[in-house]
């Protein structure tokens, strides 16, 4: 979106103030007022056009609240525009330029999903968040993933958001500390339960005072034994009563269904496929009708047309169109030859006129006789020409000639003086050749310098490397030749630690699981019992048992009359048969009723006993895992040993090693990149020891001049040398340049002095030789010797002239002779064409006969475009017909399709059978829907069950039996039970206060007060804790996924904003290994954020802004940049590079920049003259 124009009509300081930022693409547009100007006024309406006039405003000091307007008109990047207007209020403040009020979705095609919140963040930016930028760089000492996380959302401390989640957290709970919330709350938590347990009464104590409640409640759970089961067999009776009209109704659904029988199975559209395939037919049926008989009637047409068609008059159509159009010609020819015949007679009498002006002694009568004596003097008339031409040129060329050569012998003498005084001077070729191979190699000693430099700070790092490394206990070259295990194996090894890690985590949670859920089990095992034993379900199996033996001793002796006397003896030797039996008896009933009235405790104790044998044999599990886990992580600790072997060192865990492998990878290639470094310094020293050897040889050789001066230079610098050489060049090359200047010089006036006597005596010569050639010509041409070369030249072109004349007559004769010639041609032709074809016409004149033929061929052609239209209709008709019989084919193919799913033999079947399935169909949607009714009114039941249900039941039973268990249940059962529950209550109570249950339940309370808290406060802290690491994962995949793009713009607007200072800005690694930002300097140098000044930090900020901006925007629509101020603390090249840094990314999205400042002005028109990317606006 691009603001063409911000209208400040009623605003701040303004009244009708209009901008109009529509200059250039997008463009930067500085927006200058100075101090009091109404600055901020203008940003503040800028934000209240987009997004609304702020409730509070403080812009309405001159304005009324309600008068303030501020309008505009805006731009997409698909060129849609619209122009509003923005009052203060709280709804309907959107206006179009007439005042009616439209909604804010006007806005959504330029504005998108930006609001107020988002705009300000991501497209504003003021000196305060330019220097907090900055300031939260170095707070964050340049973390990668902070900085492009924060710039991306225009926040400026991110790490200032974690660190409050951090805390608050840490306020909240902490592992090893007492103070936190959640850590006092536990240790109340457990003051508490202590005191509990010190209230609570002692088991026999309780066990005494429930004696008196476990009588009734052994009547309660009699009695609803009893309810529940009159209401079970009352829930019978009403689900029969419920469901026996459906089931009476599927009953009939059923047997309509077995009565149509069985149908083919056809699609839902088999219908409307046969009624589309019959009616595809019938159509078929008639289109292929129509289309014969229309054949029939073309093809007879085409019989009666062919008769009348002459294909000898056709064939000859390109003759006669030809006698058509040469006939015009014919007759323009006839009217032409007698002009042309005038036309000659014309110009032979003005060729007899011109040759009587200059041959006045020729007859007229002879005129074409004359004209053919005097045309082969018109062969001389080029020599003429070109003799008289050269006349003026030769004696011109003879006096100049003259006049150059004095001018040159006095130029010779002058420069051959002048060569007498020079010295001699001498140029080396060795001291060019050693001074050329010093040049090519550069400034070696500046580079030497620079290497060693760069070479020692390496060495350093190096040596700080490997001491901060740990472990290595060897020198640099050790490490570098140490094989080092690859990074898999490594990763390889952690996945494995981190696993088994896991595996043992997993255990030992499921370890503490099932010993929690033992000791719970057992804990629960001793209440119970604490209130007495309880009865088992073998229990009572083994007395039924017993029972079951002494009822057979019982039959065997009384009515079999046998002898157990032995076998009572076993079964119970202190009393006899009967006593016995009938102890027995009792013993199984008083067990039975004590299992139905302590059906609770029996049911705990077997789902406790059983919660127990499973909580063992997890633990027995677990015991076993941990075992087979602890010889795997022993096997794996011997191969990780054995890793790390060869290299000398005892390693840390494999995640510490992955580190430590990868700062040792990287200082090895610090190492390697070091004796590179090495081995270059020492080839560059080399190659300058080389140059310089070279240079002193030829500066010391014999014969020089300088030698003094070439041995008091350093040993060591090359340029002085190089200088020095440069200047013994420099003289003797100026020397030699000097001489051989002067010594050319007269070469060349010798040269030319030479050549200009060779000229003038050529000219002189050309200059005789051409008189004697035109005393020549002139007695050749019957001319007088002194006449003058325009005479010549008048008397020959007459001549011309008059041979013209005569030979455009003797064309004229020709073309007449040839139009007598075309006339024989066309005529001849012509009767021949007639004698073939149409004989009738031989004796009309010319004209008519050639027009009536050519009528003939008209009628004959307009009759063969007859015929030829009356074939293609036919072809046409022949197509239709095609067609109509394979649409036949088509539908009786689908139609016997058709019958064969509905198995029939003829397409007249299908209704019937259509009908019978679809009576079938909803047959069975009936069925089903009945089926469904039964299925939610069945209590669960299946549909057999339900039936058999009903069946066994006589129906008229049903409603009386209903009404019976009514009666017993309201008015005997439910009033029993009342007065049970209160008589309960009333043991409860008696129990409660002899229990002294008040202090207890305080504290139980107090226990559960305690709980809400550590719940409430464990809930904010996961929710804290939660924040945090959700904000690192997105900041960490923010990074990942944006860094290459984002950092490589980053370095490249950091560059132009430092004026050059840094070429780009990458990534390195603190000592935690975590990936900061670091400045890149065009030496190589780099420099932490930390290390860098408060301007450069501000504007590494800026970079980062401009480079997410320029992210965001390449997939979304473009957002106006507003700026405010951010250069009050820039000196000038600075503040001009931000403004040309500005210009470039206004390419991409508008940038509006708001300055009280002169220099800015200045700066902005400094950098485009022209306006074409930079425009100015003036607030006052």
């Amino acid at each position: 979106m691009k603001i063409l124009e911000l209208d400040l009509r009623a605003f701040g300081p303004f009244t009708d103030r209009r901008l109009d930022l529509s200059g250039g693409c997008e463009g930067l547009h500085l927006v200058f007022g100075p101090n009091e100007a109404g600055k901020s006024s203008a940003l503040r309406a800028l934000r209240a056009l987009l997004f609304g006039i702020h409730e509070r405003t403080r812009d309405d000091f001159r304005h009324g609240k309600q008068e303030l307007r501020v309008g505009g008109r805006l731009r997409n990047r698909n060129g849609e525009e619209i122009e509003l207007l923005r009052r203060k209020g709280r709804k309907s403040t959107l206006l179009d330029p007439a005042g009616k009020a439209i909604g804010e979705d006007a806005l959504l095609p330029f504005l998108g999903e930006v609001d107020d919140g988002l705009f300000e963040r991501l497209f504003g930016i003021d000196y305060e968040g330019l220097i907090g930028g900055g300031r939260a760089l170095l707070e964050e000492r340049g973390r990668e993933a902070e900085a492009l996380f924060g710039t991306a959302l225009g926040a400026t401390a991110i790490h200032r958001i974690l660190d409050r989640l951090d805390q608050e957290a840490g306020g909240l709970f902490l592992p090893r500390a007492s103070k936190p919330t959640i850590n006092a709350l536990i240790g109340g938590l457990g003051e508490t339960e202590r005191r509990l347990r010190e209230a609570t009464l002692s088991v026999r104590q309780w066990e005494q005072a429930r004696e008196s409640l476990d009588r009734t409640v052994r009547e309660l759970v009699s009695m609803d034994r009893e309810i529940e089961r009159i209401t079970l067999e009352r829930n019978r009776l009403e689900r029969i009563r419920r469901t026996l009209p459906e089931l009476v109704r599927r009953a009939r659904v059923q047997a309509h269904l077995d009565g149509i029988g069985e149908v083919p199975v056809l699609a839902e559209d088999f219908a409307a496929r046969r009624e589309e395939a019959i009616a595809k037919q019938t159509r078929a049926l008639e289109a292929r009708a129509h289309a014969q008989r229309r054949l029939d009637g073309l093809r007879e047409s085409m019989r009666d047309l062919g008769h009348e068609v002459s294909d000898d008059l056709l064939r000859e159509s390109e003759s006669i169109d030809d006698l058509r159009e040469r006939l015009g010609s014919h007759r323009k020819a006839a009217r032409d030859r007698s002009d042309l015949v005038a036309e000659q007679a014309r110009r032979e009498a003005e060729a007899a006129a011109l040759l009587r002006q200059v041959r006045p002694d020729l007859t007229p009568d002879r005129v074409s006789a004359d004209v053919a004596r005097l045309a082969p003097l018109l062969a001389r008339r080029r020599r003429a020409t070109d003799l008289g031409a050269r006349q003026a040129a030769l004696s011109e060329a003879v006096a100049k000639t003259r006049a150059d050569l004095a001018e040159t012998q006095v130029h010779l003498e002058r420069r051959t003086a002048t060569l007498a005084e020079l010295p001699a001077a001498v140029v080396s070729p060795d001291l060019q050749a050693a001074l050329d191979a010093a040049r090519r190699a550069g400034d070696l000693d500046q580079a030497i310098v620079e290497e060693r430099r760069e070479l020692a700070a390496q060495r350093k790092v190096c040596e700080q490397e490997l001491g901060a490394l740990g472990l290595w206990s060897g020198g640099l070259a050790d490490l570098l030749a140490a094989p080092l295990p690859h990074e898999e194996s490594l990763r390889r090894f952690a996945d494995e630690t981190r696993g088994l890690s896991e595996q043992w985590q997993a255990l030992e949670s499921k370890r503490s699981t099932a010993m929690a859920e033992r000791r719970r089990c057992e804990e629960a095992l001793r209440v119970l019992e604490l209130g007495g034993s309880v009865p088992s379900e073998e229990d009572l199996v083994q007395i039924r048992t017993h029972r079951d033996r002494g009822w057979l001793l019982v039959k065997r002796a009384w009515l079999d009359g046998a002898d157990v006397s032995a076998e009572v003896a076993r079964y119970d030797a202190q009393a006899p048969l009967a006593d016995a039996f009938e102890g027995a008896v009792t013993r199984a009933d008083e067990l039975a009723d004590r299992l139905r009235r302590e059906a609770q405790r029996v049911h705990e104790r077997a789902t406790t006993q059983a919660r127990s044998e499973v909580a063992q044999r997890e633990l027995d599990e677990v015991e076993r895992a941990s075992a087979e886990l602890q010889l795997h992580a022993d096997r794996s600790g011997l191969a990780w040993g054995a890793l790390w072997s060869s290299c000398r060192l005892t390693p840390l865990s494999p995640p510490e090693m992955l580190a430590w492998l990868a700062r040792a990878a990287r200082l090895r290639d610090r190492i390697r990149q070091t004796d590179v470094l090495r081995d270059r310094l020492e080839s560059r020293e080399a190659l300058r020891d080389a140059h310089r050897a070279a240079l002193l040889s030829v500066l010391s050789a014999p014969g020089g001049t300088a030698d003094h001066a070439a041995t008091a230079i350093d040993a060591q610098d090359l340029g002085g040398l190089i200088r020095l050489a440069e200047g013994r060049q420099r003289a003797a090359e100026e020397g030699a340049r000097a001489r051989l200047a002067l010594e050319h010089d007269v070469a060349e006036l010798q040269e030319r002095a030479r050549r200009l006597r060779r000229e003038l005596s050529d000219a002189e010569t050309a200059r005789a030789q051409w008189q004697a050639d035109w005393t020549v010509l002139m007695t050749e041409l019957g001319l007088a010797p002194d006449a003058t070369p325009g005479e010549v030249s008048d008397d020959l072109q007459a001549i011309a002239d008059a041979v013209a004349k005569i030979e455009a007559g003797t064309v004229l004769m020709s073309r007449i002779a040839g139009i007598d010639r075309d006339a024989a041609a066309f005529l001849a032709q012509t009767r021949d064409c007639l004698g073939r074809l149409a004989v009738d016409l031989l004796d009309r004149p010319l004209e008519e006969a050639i027009l009536t033929l050519h009528a003939r061929l008209g009628e004959q052609r307009a009759l063969r475009t007859r015929l030829d239209e009356l074939r293609t209709q036919a072809g046409h008709a022949e197509e239709e017909v095609r067609k109509a019989e394979t649409a036949i084919a088509m539908a009786e193919s689908v139609l016997a399709e058709l019958c064969r799913q509905a198995a029939c033999e003829a397409p007249q079947d299908l209704p019937l059978i259509e009908e019978r399935v679809r009576e079938r169909r909803r047959l069975a949607a009936e069925l089903t829907d009945i089926e469904r009714t039964l299925i939610q009114a069945g209590d669960g039941l299946g549909i057999d069950a339900l039936a058999r249900e009903a069946a066994a039941i006589d129906q008229d039973r049903v409603v009386t039996r209903l009404a019976e268990l009514d009666v017993r249940l309201e008015q005997e059962l439910r009033p029993a039970h009342r007065a049970l529950i209160e008589e309960k209550a009333d043991a409860d109570r008696a129990l409660k206060a002899m229990s002294g249950e008040g202090t207890a339940a305080a504290l139980a309370e107090e226990s559960q007060q305690i709980l809400a808290g550590i719940r409430t406060h464990a809930e904010q802290y996961v929710r804290l804790k939660l924040a945090a690491r959700i904000l690192r994962d997105e900041i960490e995949r923010f990074r990942r996924q944006n860094s290459d793009p984002i950092l490589g713009r980053t370095g490249s607007y950091f560059a132009s904003l430092t004026c050059g200072a840094f070429s780009a800005v990458e990534t390195d690694f603190d000592e935690a290994d975590q990936p900061v930002l670091v400045g890149l300097r065009n030496s190589g140098e780099r420099l932490r954020v930390e290390a860098m000044s408060t301007g450069t930090r501000d504007q590494l900020y800026l970079a980062l802004r401009l480079a997410n901006l320029e992210h965001y925007l390449a997939n979304a629509e473009p957002m106006p940049f507003v700026v405010d101020d951010i250069l009050i603390q820039f000196d000038d090249a600075r503040a001009l590079a931000t403004l040309a840094t500005l210009a470039d990314f206004s390419a991409k999205a508008q940038v509006i920049l708001f300055t009280h400042h002169g220099r800015d002005i200045e700066q902005a028109r400094q950098l485009d003259p022209g306006q074409e990317r930079v425009w100015v606006h003036r607030l006052a």
